[in-house]
């Protein structure tokens, strides 16, 4: 296998820079390929360079190498993610350099630091009376990380957090995301308001500069418990418009109604019968890597759910996920002993970003150019920096609105999820936070 790789590789020194890229497999093969993306598990390519032409999937692990036409290599064999070989301008397609931080303005910096000040400062107050009462629910609340920048002279994000419902759905969650990602018609809603299960969080990229800026979708992440994963995944939908005139034999008529030969008036060989003429149109529509965002306006990404893999997120933590059908998801906390007590309403705990059992990390980048050349990018962090504990209030089959706008009823304006406490019956099999103690401040 080594020899054929090398060999494959001699021989793709010397393909000359045409109009395709080359990819190479693990097996030896070489493919002269066009338009080729890599997704998060395969490589997607056209075998054609025609608008038409199907695009073909091979898994990602048994690609070796990728040489785009402008010299541009991705050396997957040996684990290594980009080789760049070439300093001239890059489509988004075959950009390979990764995107480098900007300079920040001193205002621009002030206004990145008051605004993370005004998150993490956040201390509710609590409103219930009732904090002699075992808390059922925990709001927790989100904070930036250090080094977190979500502001710059040309970009503002905030970020958005909500309860996604997945009711509407046959098939629920399953059939409602993918790769992390909701799809656009899934309802997203503040926890109060209805559902607090599927707790999903959204990217509003606001253009503060009077020009059109470009994300790149492709170079742009979130980042659960250290996996990244892009908000770009290459998809393709295609439509096809038929229709058939003239008069044609029986025979044809017959083979085609049967699923034996094509269109009206051909035979499974291929061989027309009669005087019929058909004519196809198909169209095929790409998704999106570079979306456009005009100047001093506001653009949303899609919501990504926290926590698709909820039920190992935080193990050892003694927060747990929930799934009580396909449509329901949630994190749940375990965390109460007899030797600790139970926690109460309107009792708060606090984490650091180094104790916290929750995190993300979110990679945005952009360009003043539409082909995304001399990327610019901003990072930033999340982690649960508080919950405090409040009652419950079930509707609407036991997972609908609660009783966390009337006693913290300023929530909304900062990035949270809401989780419940469970204690007893299945919590009895469940492991116990042991970095976790009642009225440890």
């Amino acid at each position: 296998m080594k020899k054929l790789i090398f060999f494959a590789c001699s021989l793709m020194a010397g393909v000359s820079a045409s109009a395709q890229d080359v990819l190479i497999t693990k097996d030896g093969d070489v493919k002269n390929v066009y338009e080729v993306e890599v997704g998060t598990n395969a490589v997607f390519y056209k075998s054609e360079d025609k608008a038409d032409a199907a695009i073909l999937r091979i898994n990602k692990t048994d690609v070796y190498m990728i040489k785009r036409k402008d010299g541009t290599k991705y050396d997957l064999g040996n684990g290594n993610n980009v080789v760049n070989n070439s300093q001239t301008a890059q489509s988004p397609q075959t950009q390979a350099a990764a995107p480098v931080a900007t300079s920040v303005s001193a205002e621009a910096q002030r206004l990145n630091e008051e605004a993370i000040r005004r998150v993490n400062d956040y201390n509710p107050k609590y409103l219930g009376d009732d904090t002699d009462d075992r808390c059922k629910r925990l709001l927790c609340l989100l904070g930036y990380g250090k080094d977190s920048q979500i502001i710059n002279d040309d970009v503002e994000i905030e970020c958005i957090t909500g309860s996604l419902n997945f009711y509407k759905l046959k098939k629920g969650i399953k059939e409602g995301v993918s790769n992390g990602a909701a799809r656009s018609d899934v309802p997203f809603r503040d926890f109060g308001t209805e559902f607090y299960d599927n707790p999903g969080i959204k990217l509003r990229v606001k253009n503060k500069s009077g020009k059109t800026l470009y994300l790149d979708l492709g170079n742009t992440f979130i980042m659960r418990k250290g996996v990244a994963t892009a908000y770009y995944v290459p998809s393709s939908t295609s439509t096809s418009n038929s229709s058939s005139s003239g008069m044609g034999v029986n025979l044809g008529a017959v083979a085609g109604a049967v699923g034996v030969g094509g269109a009206l008036g051909t035979l499974a060989s291929g061989i027309g019968v009669g005087g019929s003429s058909t004519s196809a149109t198909v169209n095929t529509t790409y998704s999106q890597r570079v979306i456009s965002v005009p100047p001093m306006s506001v653009k949303e990404l899609d919501v990504q759910l926290m926590f698709p893999n909820i039920e190992t997120y935080c193990d050892g933590f003694g927060i747990h996920g929930y799934i009580n059908d396909i449509y329901c998801l949630r994190p749940e906390f375990s965390f109460a002993t007899k030797e600790s007590g139970y926690y109460n309403n309107g009792e708060t705990h606090n984490f650091s970003e180094e104790t916290s059992p929750v995190k993300f990390g979110f990679f945005v980048s952009y360009s003043d150019a539409e082909n995304c050349q001399n990327e610019k990018k901003l990072a930033f962090n999340l982690y649960l920096r508080q919950i405090i504990g409040f009652d419950k209030k079930f509707q609407d089959q036991g997972i609908g609105a609660s009783l966390l706008p009337k006693v913290i009823p300023d929530y909304k304006n900062y990035p949270c999820f809401v989780g419940a406490v469970i204690e007893g019956g299945p919590a009895k099999r469940l492991p116990k936070n042991s970095k976790f103690k009642r009225g440890d401040k």
